[in-house]
C-alpha cells in the first residue's frame, strides 16, 4: 500500500512541476511580450496587474503541491528506496515557487503623474456648467487614467517579470528533468531480468 501512495505522490508532483514549468515558460515567451504590444500603457497596466495577482497565485500552489508531493514520497519510501532526487526535485521546486521573492528586479510601483496641472484643468471644467455631458466627464476620466500610468516603469515593471519567470523556467525545468529521470530510474531498478 506504501509503495502505491509513493507512485501516486511521485506522479502528482511530476504533474505539477511540469505545469509549473510550462505556465512560467508561456509567461515570459508568450503571455508578457504580447501585453508589451498593447496599445497604452493604462490598459498594459491593468492587464499586467491581473495577470501578475492570478499567475502567482497559480505558479505558488503549483510550487507547493509538487514540492510537498515529492517531500511526502521520499519520507514514506522505504529505506532502500529513498533515493537523494526526490530531495533535490522538492528543493528545485521550492527555489523556483519563491524565485520572485528573490529575484531582485524592479519591483516600482507604477507611478502616477503630478497632480498640479489636472487640479487647474478640473476646477476650470467644473466652473463651466455642463449639463447632460456624461460624455465630456468619461472622455477627461480617460484622459486622466493615461496620463496618470508612466509607460516606462511599466515597461521596465513587466520585464522584470519576464526575467523572473526566466529564471522561474529553468530552476523548474531542471527540477522536472530530475523527476523524470528519477522515476524512470525507480521503474528501472524494479525490473527484474530473467536469463536463460
Amino acid at each position: 500500500m506504501a509503495g502505491r501512495t509513493v507512485s501516486t505522490l511521485k506522479f502528482v508532483g511530476s504533474i505539477s512541476l511540469g505545469l509549473l514549468t510550462g505556465l512560467s515558460y508561456t509567461l515570459s515567451s508568450l503571455t508578457v511580450p504580447t501585453l508589451l504590444t498593447l496599445p497604452s500603457a493604462t490598459s498594459a497596466s491593468k492587464a499586467f496587474s491581473n495577470l501578475t495577482t492570478i499567475s502567482l497565485t497559480h505558479l505558488r500552489t503549483l510550487a507547493a503541491v509538487s514540492s510537498s508531493s515529492f517531500f511526502v514520497a521520499y519520507l514514506l519510501s522505504p529505506r532502500s528506496q529513498k533515493h537523494p532526487y526526490l530531495l533535490w526535485t522538492s528543493l528545485f521546486v521550492a527555489a523556483a515557487g519563491v524565485t520572485d521573492l528573490v529575484v531582485p528586479t524592479t519591483k516600482k510601483t507604477i507611478a502616477k503623474a503630478p497632480k498640479q496641472k489636472k487640479t487647474k484643468s478640473r476646477q476650470m471644467d467644473s466652473s463651466y456648467e455642463v449639463l447632460g455631458s456624461s460624455d465630456r466627464e468619461s472622455e477627461m476620466s480617460g484622459e486622466d487614467m493615461d496620463d496618470d500610468v508612466n509607460g516606462e516603469e511599466v515597461r521596465e515593471e513587466m520585464e522584470g517579470f519576464m526575467l523572473t519567470q526566466v529564471i522561474r523556467t529553468a530552476i523548474a525545468g531542471v527540477g522536472f528533468a530530475m523527476s523524470v529521470v528519477g522515476i524512470w530510474g525507480d521503474g528501472a531498478a524494479d525490473m527484474v531480468i530473467i536469463e536463460m
